[in-house]
């Protein structure tokens, strides 16, 4: 055989086995290009759930502020009022059973009450003409500059019988209370006194005569018994 060909042919196989190994080379190059593009995507996922399980727990952190927070303002709340005054305004009996109707201020809270202010409204009114009427609503619209604890202030407002009998007078008020405490002013207490609840009670059912009667019959008895003692 002439060399010549032979040559040939040798450089052909040769260049055959370059190509064969070029493209496996690239086969391989190509499948380890999706590889690595398979792991950087895997890698973004992890990092992507990574991220989301840093703000639930960011969250869950700032909900558990919120709660803390909530629990120290409630227990600062809590202390604060313990150590407030409370004044309470009402229109009731003067005693169990009594005919008069008083309006009354009381401190309830433990602490010192300062420049204590009240509002009435509509303006209190009684069946006991302009000047009582007058007099008392200067007495419930009077700045009271102290209220000890456990200190009440009363006034004559009207005699049950009288004013229910009246359909004319209001017997709904909304009162607000304004105080100060050691701490500075409190917060301002607004609620509702419903002169209703008493309409059909012994306050409105009884009169003063009555009552004197009553008073009167327990008096006899307690003479007849105490007479019959003797004998």
């Amino acid at each position: 055989m002439d060399a010549l060909p032979v040559a040939a042919l040798a450089v052909s196989t040769l260049g055959l086995v370059i190509s064969g190994g070029a493209a496996t080379f690239a086969r391989q190059q190509a499948r380890w290009g999706r590889e690595q593009a398979k792991a950087a995507s895997d890698q973004v996922v992890a990092a992507q759930q990574q991220v989301v399980a840093a703000q639930q727990q960011v969250s869950a952190a700032n909900q558990q502020i919120d709660v803390a927070r909530q629990q120290l303002a409630a227990a600062e709340r809590a202390q604060r009022e313990a150590t407030e005054p409370y004044v309470v305004v009402d229109i009731r009996a003067r005693v169990p059973g009594s005919q008069l109707l008083w309006f009354v201020v009381e401190n309830i809270g433990p602490t010192l009450a300062r420049d204590v202010r009240i509002a009435v409204t509509p303006p209190l009114a009684t069946s006991r003409g302009e000047e009582a009427t007058a007099k008392l609503n200067a007495a419930a619209s009077r700045v009271i500059p102290v209220i000890p604890p456990g200190r009440m202030f009363g006034y004559t407002m009207d005699v049950g019988s009288g004013f229910f009998a009246d359909p004319q007078l209001p017997r709904v008020y909304t009162v607000t209370v304004d105080a100060k405490g050691p701490r500075g002013p409190v917060e301002t207490l607004t609620y509702v006194i419903d002169l209703n609840v008493l309409a059909d009670s012994a306050l409105n059912a009884d009169s003063i005569e009555w009552s004197t009667k009553r008073i009167a019959d327990e008096l006899k008895r307690m003479r007849e018994f105490q007479a019959k003692g003797r004998h």
